[in-house]
């Protein structure tokens, strides 16, 4: 019989980057509850092991994305790097729920285009396509919002408890369809990237909610403060010098913002910083941080300066969106209608409310009383969804990735590609996908583990991977491949004695630590723990507190075998999810090599097969569309 091996590894703290850095370190039980599901649209093809496909087969239909003959080589060969190499796999890929009621509001029907932008409660409101049916004047939009009404804030460089009402009370940038993939105007109402100038264009009666007019000074400053609090957007506009953002950061008149960058940059890539962004840089707030950061003579004065603004808290903002700030006690906040906002003609109720709901189980709960009038993403199992009143549809939303088993590569086994590359074959994925979507199909399996999303809609195969598709492994997407895998194992040095794999009078063991928290991951798991264990590898679910897990295990590599979204969420571009992986400021916590060794698929991207996967990340950012 092999003996267990249970020994941990301690290593010094990293400093704690995406996820936690996301959400805030008191904002994790809130972050996670929002993991969304959605239907996953499958061809004929794709339901080996998926359940039941006759209630959700439909033929996918591949999204039209223009790409280069240069953007792609490279998007494929970080794809050929990924599937042979296997530094993650990807288990599945995700769409989210969104939730809204029909009998009181008039909205888009569940599979309209209007639906899917992040996040209906965002932009139905702004557009007129969420409004009281009866246009009544006392009727009220009731949402949820996670922290304690009272307690929230809305500093958006203070990470703790960034509320809800945040999608209400400030204006996004730009527009963005996650399905058809592309940008409209909103606040930035027109854009043009002119070498290495974009010139953005302030949205005419942009107004704040204290009367005074937004100006491009006020996106300047928003651009500012993200980037000298280490936005990503910072690595094109001033990657070497913080200082020398008050020089390519500037207003050329009131409405005309221009970013001057220090690199050629792909404009999907560039949009895809804008886009998101909340325009809350209200010059009575933050102005004076702006200045002293730009006349900031050292770094040590500058980090001064960013200690104060992310410890700031705004209890009572003064916003930029349709609706402004009105009160908020233990159990609710409650926002009203400002009727100078470009967009306050479209939308005919008064006011909305967030109701404290801490928790999946309070949100269900609240959409079956028909409490609520509907929430922006929230994962629903088949069990509560048939308890939903016929009143409420299920809208569904692409979200560009899913979970998957992210490995420590300075841990054995996994440091060994062959033994990833076992585990591949070994996991249905179909299976994985079914049972974490908890009876909703709400999650679709990769067929091809490469990093690419867009499963769904078709785009991997028909965009991405076009025409190279046979050269790439698939492991077995739909059922175990065992001899594949035992061939890998014994070209590793395992065998299999007793039923149970193993080396050196160790057994195999693949310890997968997760948050207990995330229910459909949990379910996921427990689903390639029972394959992997079927197989003869000694796998267990560790299950661990969310805190403690992302706080602690995840952040300081405190694993063999870890769960963890596989893509940058919410971005289609593969450059995002490649960054992800290749880039050390989010894999670092998984130790991935700089350098790996791979077969080629386009000579003329690399000549050798080993291959640093972060250059050509560089190079698929500045490659023009």
């Amino acid at each position: 019989m092999w003996k267990n091996n249970t020994t941990d590894s301690n290593r010094s703290p990293l400093s704690r980057r995406r996820f936690v850095r996301a959400v805030g370190a008191t904002g994790i039980t809130a972050g996670i509850a929002g993991c969304g599901g959605q239907q996953a649209t499958q061809t004929a093809t794709q339901t080996q092991g998926g359940g039941d496909a006759s209630a959700t087969e439909t033929e996918s239909t591949a999204t039209a994305v223009e790409v280069n003959s240069e953007s792609l080589s490279l998007i494929q060969e970080l794809a050929y790097v990924t599937n042979q190499t296997l530094p993650v796999l990807p288990l599945q890929e995700k769409l989210a729920q969104s939730f809204q009621t029909t009998d009181s509001w008039d909205v888009p029907p569940k599979d309209s285009p209007k639906i899917q932008t992040y996040w209906p409660t965002d932009w139905l409101p702004r557009y007129g396509e969420w409004t009281a049916t009866d246009g009544s004047s006392d009727e009220r939009l009731t949402l949820a919002q996670w922290a304690v009404p009272k307690d929230s804030q809305y500093n958006t460089w203070n990470a703790k408890n960034f509320a809800e009402p945040r999608r209400t009370l400030f204006d996004r940038f730009m527009n963005y369809n996650l399905k058809t993939q592309e940008y409209s105007g909103y606040l930035v109402s027109e854009w043009e990237l002119n070498g290495d100038t974009l010139s953005m264009t302030v949205r005419e009666g942009q107004t704040w909610h204290d009367g005074t007019p937004v100006t491009a000074t006020d996106v300047v400053n928003q651009i500012k403060l993200d980037i000298y609090n280490g936005g990503s957007l910072g690595r094109f506009v001033a990657p070497d010098d913080e200082g020398a953002v008050a020089d390519r950061v500037t207003a050329v008149d009131e409405r005309t913002a221009e970013l001057t960058l220090a690199t050629q940059v792909n404009e999907d890539i560039l949009l895809a910083y804008l886009q998101p962004k909340y325009l809350v840089a209200h010059e009575e707030t933050y102005g004076e941080f702006v200045t002293r950061l730009d006349e900031a003579g050292s770094a040590d004065e500058r980090s001064t300066v960013l200690g104060e603004l992310t410890s700031l808290a705004v209890s009572e903002p003064v916003g930029s969106g349709p609706f402004e700030f009105e009160n908020a006690d233990t159990q609710r906040t409650l926002v009203s209608k400002f009727e100078d906002h470009p967009d306050a003609g479209n939308i005919n109720f008064p006011e909305v409310e967030y109701l404290y709901k801490p928790s999946n189980q309070s949100r269900w709960n609240s959409l079956i009383n028909e409490e609520t009038d509907g929430s922006a993403t929230l994962f629903v199992p088949s069990n509560k969804l048939n308890q939903l009143p016929d009143s409420v549809q299920t809208s569904l939303i692409p979200r560009h990735w899913g979970m998957g088993l992210v490995f420590n590569h300075e841990e054995e086994p996994v440091s060994d590609p062959r033994v990833r590359k076992a585990l591949a074959h070994v996991i249905n994925r179909e299976a994985v996908a079914m049972n974490s979507g908890a009876g909703t199909n709400s999650k679709i399996a990769v067929t091809y583990p490469t990093g690419l999303t867009s499963e769904f809609s078709g785009q991997v195969e028909g965009t991405w991977l076009d025409g190279v598709t046979d050269q790439f492994q698939t492991y077995g997407r739909g059922a175990s491949q065992t001899e594949k895998a035992a061939s890998l194992l014994e070209e590793a040095g395992y065998r299999k004695q007793g039923g149970t794999w193993g080396k050196d009078g160790q057994a195999l063991r693949i310890p997968i630590k997760g948050p207990s928290g995330f229910s459909d991951w949990v379910a996921g798991a427990q689903t390639a723990v029972s394959q992997l264990d079927q197989f003869g590898i000694e796998a267990e679910p560790v299950m661990k507190d969310n805190s403690a897990y992302w706080g602690q295990d995840y952040v300081n590599g405190n694993f063999v075998v870890g769960l963890q979204g596989w893509a940058s969420y919410d971005n289609s571009h593969p450059y995002f999810h490649y960054k992800f992986m290749y880039d050390s400021s989010d894999s670092g916590y998984w130790n991935v090599p700089s350098e790996l060794d791979a077969p080629v698929l386009h000579d003329q991207v690399r000549d050798g097969e080993t291959v640093a996967p972060g250059s050509l990340v560089s190079k698929l950012s500045t490659a023009s569309e």
